[in-house]
């Protein structure tokens, strides 16, 4: 089976496609997302790493240093839980660090001679 092929009078063939076209004098970005948190700032275009790379330095990695002090740093109290939480054994480990001392202590308290 083949496709049917139908005259189009209207057809032609551009020999030099790029001859015609006029520089770019601006780029559409068109995004749809479901995500309220992504966001686009300062957009460039260039061929050229190392004028990429001096203006990342003068406006990216400023703002993204600014973004990390502005932002809630996770406590050692919500660092250790989610540590626990992937590694089981620190529970062990927790409930024998308060039991342990408590047991002994009781321990010495028992066998210890009764003063008078």
């Amino acid at each position: 089976w083949a496709p049917r092929k139908i005259p189009n009078p209207d057809f032609f063939e551009d020999k030099t496609p790029f001859a015609s076209l006029l520089p770019i004098a601006g780029v559409g970005i068109e995004m749809w997302t479901m995500t309220k948190d992504i966001m686009f700032d300062n957009i460039i275009l260039t061929d050229s790493k190392a004028t990429a790379d001096e203006w990342a330095g003068e406006s990216w990695n400023k703002k993204a240093l600014i973004e990390d002090l502005a932002s809630p740093k996770e406590s050692l109290i919500d660092q250790w839980l989610t540590y626990a939480g992937e590694n089981p054994i620190m529970w062990v480990l927790l409930a024998a660090a308060i039991l342990v001392p408590v047991i002994l202590y009781f321990l010495l308290l028992r066998w210890q001679p009764a003063c008078r």
